[in-house]
Parts: structure tokens; sequence; C-alpha cells
């Protein structure tokens, strides 16, 4: 199964690359604009928060591992804070946050680098059963192909306790950051449900 990159993934797409012993995921596609590649969704007590990775944007396509950060402005610290203000009471937050503050603040070149430090954290932090490869060359698209996904949809799986949930509605298919902050390992058993 290939797999576009993505930025702190939705639990949607943990999930469904948990039904894969194994995955690839394409660094030779193109760039695609508003996409899970550079972007995700956490919950604040104001609600749903976009963070957005800023990419240097250049005249001729490139595919995403060419893709490079665009370190204009501290984006890395504005992801961090709110990452903080939003999940600092969160059950789980001491457990994980050096981990993140550290993938955040190292200031890789590219977007798949990053990308790739998050995806496998993430597959580590759960032990998920799934390995992942990077892709040699682009690899042609097909009808179902979960690269044209819309993978931060507002589906409905199972509820768990979030950290504005006593005062808010359950939000759901937020970034799995969300899942491991306020659930911490048990977030497993909802990725594999």
């Amino acid at each position: 199964m290939i797999f576009p990159t993505a930025y702190f993934p939705s639990i949607r797409y943990l999930r469904e690359l948990c039904k894969h012993e194994s995955v690839v995921i394409d660094q030779h596609e193109h760039w695609i604009k508003q996409s899970i590649r550079n972007r995700c969704e956490i919950l604040t007590p104001e609600g749903i928060l976009r963070l957005i990775v800023p990419i240097a944007h250049s005249d001729y396509k490139q595919c995403i591992s060419e893709i490079k950060i665009s370190n204009d402005s501290s984006w890395q610290i504005k992801h961090w804070r709110a990452i903080q203000s939003a999940y600092g009471k969160a059950p789980y937050f001491e457990a994980y946050h050096l981990e993140i503050e550290d993938i955040l603040l190292k200031h890789p070149m590219t977007l798949w680098e990053l990308n790739l430090q998050i995806i496998r954290f993430l597959i580590d932090a759960w032990e998920l059963p799934v390995s992942i490869k990077e892709s040699n060359e682009f690899i042609p698209y097909i009808e179902q192909d979960s690269r044209h996904t819309n993978w931060l949809s507002r589906e409905q799986f199972k509820a768990y306790q979030q950290v504005f949930s006593y005062h808010k509605p359950f939000s759901s298919n937020l970034s799995a950051l969300d899942l491991l902050l306020c659930e911490g390992p048990m977030g497993r058993l909802l990725l594999l449900d």
C-alpha cells in the first residue's frame, strides 16, 4: 500500500497504516497543496487549530522529498507553544513532550525529513505492527489511491477522553498527537481496532 507523507498525521491515517504489515511512503510524488503533507489539526480551548508547516515555494514542480521548509518565521516555536498550550495538562504530555519538542526544534531542512521522523516516532511510541519503506521512484496513481484521500475528514470512531471534553463535544480524527497525549499507550487499541 502506498501512502503520502504526513505532518503529525491524523488518527484515520494511522488506523489505515495499521491495516498493513508494510507500507510505502511516496517520496517522489509531486507536491500537493493544502493537504496532510504539511498540516495537522489539534484541539485547543477555542476549538480545532490547524498547524501548517511553511514551505519554500519553487517555480518548478518538485517531488515531496525536495520540498524545503521555510524558516523565515519561527513556526517551530509557534507549533511547539500551541502543542504545549493545548496538551500541557493532558495525562501523557510529560511522557512524550521531550521527544516531540526535539523533533520540532531540530530544524530539519526538508518536509520529507521532518515527517519521516514524526511517523517513525508515532510507530515506535505505540509499537505499531507496521514497517514503512520509502519509495525509490514515483509510483503512478491508481483509482483508489490513498495519496488522494482526505485524511483530515471528520471520520467518526470510538470517542476517548480529550483535554477539553468536559466543556466541548468530542472532536474526531485530529492529529495522532491528540490521541497519544490524551490516551498514551492505550491509544494503540483505537488504532488497531
